[in-house]
């Protein structure tokens, strides 16, 4: 990703973070599976089992009242972390009231009882439209349901709530505590010959509109988290009360105390990237609101920010922050730029530490840089050439026409240094020694790189020489795609980039991310923890979608 810039900026020290921070609960590390089938082998033996999974009928013997029945469970449990999960079942029975129950069951539940009967199971039941848990006689709850209706089955885990669904309209909220402490499957159970289900796990779209309902869900969940009261020991950085002496504050914190955090959050943010106007400007507007309602308190002046130049030349920063900014942004910007050699210059007068830390590595991948650079350079002048020579080829028979056709002619020679032939030639010429001396440069360059790091012991050294040479496989790196194209592309410079601010930030011994970033990662890390630990509501709490895409 290109950085992003100012309108009135040269540029930014750090190209903010080219991929959102955000860790999805479904990762590679830890997938989030989602049931997809019910399970032929946690089955009744009465039931019959469709090849694609999704269909059950009952073979068994009739069996009425709270005796034999046959329930079959999902090939996968439910992940908490999905923060609502739902799925559907289509009912085929001989009547209008069918004796089976939809819902959801623990792992060691009984396969003989229907959900709801057994302890760790809930069912909504067809014939009487009661809803069972762990119980005997059901309460009333919804209509009964049969031939041809579409029956729902969900769960809120911010809430540990089933609820139902017949034909698309919702019936509410049922049970407390379902899946606490335990791995719930969705579980349909059948009692009579004739009756068969078809499950949806998502196959098709659903009757029922979840997506609304879980808008509403993290609607809901998102106004809980904005409503909550911020701890004033967040503003009193020389706070050493007890618990005791704090909680007559909690009434203290005001709106005013909480946006000046975020102020200088967001300040902070501009100054570590380099946006100095936009800060400047971000500034002045927060100071002259401060100052209409009230005078300016000394714990709002943000001195990390620069304020605006005072000199009569805008080449001499009045400030040792601006003028680090628009060195770090002059060097950042380089590299960008593929002008490696005056970033490795820039750096070592003005922050020599940085390319000695962690044992010169810094240097090792500024300078293998360089050597990409002369390869890209050279891989570019040589399809210039090709290019040249191929239109030069092209054009060779027009030209003998017209000698064939001029002969007797007077061709002076303003007509000869016209031809196209001519330019052609003396372009591919220039070409050619173009392309003969930086190729020179580049295997001149990677030998000395070779000779100056050849005894290091750095395993990471070694790896980036790995990758850097291999670029020498390849006549067009950048066309070559895998592990080649990903040195040689211009990702590569602002990844380089970022890590070139970072290391001269770390060598002053200043945060290398800012605030405002890092609580952003922070939070989003905690809530996929949360909802890991199958606290629902964390799925509802979406950092992405609140913060980045809005």
């Amino acid at each position: 990703m290109s950085p992003s810039t100012d309108s009135d900026d040269d540029g930014n020290v750090s190209p903010p973070p080219s991929e959102s921070p955000v860790i999805s609960v479904a990762s590679p590390d830890q997938p989030m599976k989602l049931p997809t089938r019910w399970n032929d082998e946690c089955r009744h033996q009465s039931l019959n089992l469709s090849e694609n999974g999704r269909e059950l009928s009952y073979q068994g013997p009739n069996s009425n009242g709270d005796g034999a029945a046959a329930a079959a469970r999902s090939i996968q449990s439910i992940p908490p972390a999905c923060g609502v999960y739902y799925y559907e079942v289509e009912i085929h029975s001989k009547a209008q009231t069918a004796n089976i129950s939809v819902g959801f069951a623990g792992p060691d539940v009984k396969l003989s009882r229907l959900p709801g009967w057994e302890p760790l199971s809930w069912g909504y039941h067809g014939d009487d439209g009661s809803s069972f848990a762990a119980e005997q006689n059901g309460t009333p709850y919804g209509p009964t349901f049969g031939l041809g209706d579409v029956v729902g089955a969900g769960i809120d885990w911010a809430t540990n709530r089933a609820f139902f669904t017949k034909n698309g309209t919702f019936l509410g909220s049922v049970f407390h505590n379902v899946g606490k402490g335990v791995d719930v499957y969705p579980s349909v159970g059948l009692q009579h010959v004739g009756e068969s289900v078809k499950v949806n796990f998502g196959h098709e779209p659903f009757k029922y509109d979840i997506d609304y309902h879980v808008q509403q869900q993290r609607q809901q969940t998102w106004t809980t988290l904005m409503s909550q009261k911020l701890d004033p020991r967040l503003f009193r950085a020389d706070d050493d009360g007890t618990e005791e002496e704090i909680a007559p504050l909690m009434s203290e914190v005001s709106e005013e105390q909480s946006k000046q955090t975020v102020n200088k959050l967001v300040l902070s943010y501009l100054a570590h990237h380099g946006y100095v106007k936009t800060a400047r400007a971000f500034q002045k507007q927060t100071r002259d609101a401060v100052e209409e309602r009230t005078s300016v308190d000394d714990d709002i002046e943000m001195d990390d920010v620069p304020g605006p130049s005072t000199s009569s030349s805008s080449s001499f920063p009045t400030s040792k922050l601006e003028a680090d900014i628009e060195l770090r942004t002059r060097i950042v910007n380089s590299v960008l730029c593929g002008d490696i050699d005056s970033a490795l210059s820039e750096t070592r007068k003005h922050y020599s530490g940085t390319l000695e830390a962690e044992e010169g590595l810094m240097l090792v991948k500024l300078r293998c840089r360089k050597f990409v650079e002369l390869v890209l350079e050279t891989a570019e002048l040589e399809k210039k050439m090709k290019a040249a020579k191929a239109k030069e080829e092209a054009s060779a028979p027009e030209m003998d026409g017209i000698e064939e056709d001029g002969m007797g002619m007077d061709v002076d020679d303003e007509m000869i240094s016209a031809s196209p032939i001519a330019n052609g030639s003396n372009g591919v010429s220039l070409l050619s020694s173009d392309y003969e001396a930086a190729l020179n440069a580049a295997l001149t360059y990677g030998k000395t790189l070779d000779q100056d790091f050849k005894a290091t012991k750095s395993p990471e050294a070694k790896n980036i020489f790995i990758q850097t040479f291999a670029i020498l496989t390849s006549s067009d790196p950048l066309s070559a795609g895998g592990a080649i194209a990903e040195v040689a592309g211009h990702d590569a410079r602002v990844k380089l980039a970022n890590e070139l601010n970072q290391a001269i930030l770390r060598s002053q011994g200043r945060p290398t991310h800012p605030a405002l970033e890092m609580m952003y990662r922070q939070t989003a890390v905690c809530l996929l923890q949360l909802g890991l630990a199958r606290v629902g509501a964390a799925a509802f709490a979406n950092m992405q979608k609140e913060f980045i895409d809005a």
